[in-house]
């Protein structure tokens, strides 16, 4: 199984005027270092490598499997849409009925899974390595999707960071993330 985005996403969840007021910064001297700590911030939560364990604006992923999976736990959440593609006995790429596979998506806590549809029968496949490709559209959507508790964690933690610009900070309890911001994200993390 290989995963790999393909998209990125087009805008971060937050924007440079909202976080600089968040920061209290006036004028444009510190631009470039908060809009820094917001792509900082939003990497640190984002795709499936992120704390979240979820896409948070609109992004593509391509997931590539050996062989056809008779059940799958998608790997990023929230999922908007799936097509999948494959390559045939003929080494020619075609695209799978969407009749074919099930997209059960449960809710917010419970990963989408993708599960062949009761007496489907799946064409054979090609011997080349990764013939099964699932295109996966993940996200909230637009940045203005994008759950008030996620967007107001990325403040906190650019805010956070704009404040201790050194990994430890003399005379104060060590935190790497503020308690709050923990609070925020916690009904958001995909849990597996």
């Amino acid at each position: 199984m290989r995963l790999t985005r393909t998209t990125e996403p087009q805008e971060l969840p937050v924007d440079l005027a909202s976080a600089k007021l968040h920061c209290r910064v006036d004028g444009e001297k510190e631009d470039s270092l908060i809009q820094g700590l917001l792509s900082a911030a939003t990497e640190y939560l984002d795709g499936p490598a992120g704390i979240l364990g979820r896409a948070i604006v609109s992004q593509e992923w391509l997931l590539e499997l050996e062989s056809w999976p008779a059940g799958l736990t998608l790997p990023i959440e929230p999922v908007q849409s799936v097509s999948i593609t494959y390559i045939d006995a003929d080494g020619v790429e075609q695209t799978l009925d969407a009749e074919t596979f099930d997209l059960i998506q449960s809710g917010a806590s419970q990963p989408t899974r993708l599960v062949v549809t009761e007496g489907a029968i799946l064409p054979q496949l090609g011997t080349g390595i990764y013939p099964v490709k699932i295109a996966i559209t993940a996200g909230f959507g637009d940045a203005a999707a994008v759950p008030k508790s996620i967007q107001t964690a990325i403040y906190m933690l650019v805010a956070h960071w704009h404040e201790h610009r050194q990994p430890v900070v003399v005379g104060e309890a060590v935190s790497d993330v503020p308690m709050a911001v923990s609070a925020l994200l916690a009904r958001w993390r995909v849990v597996v």
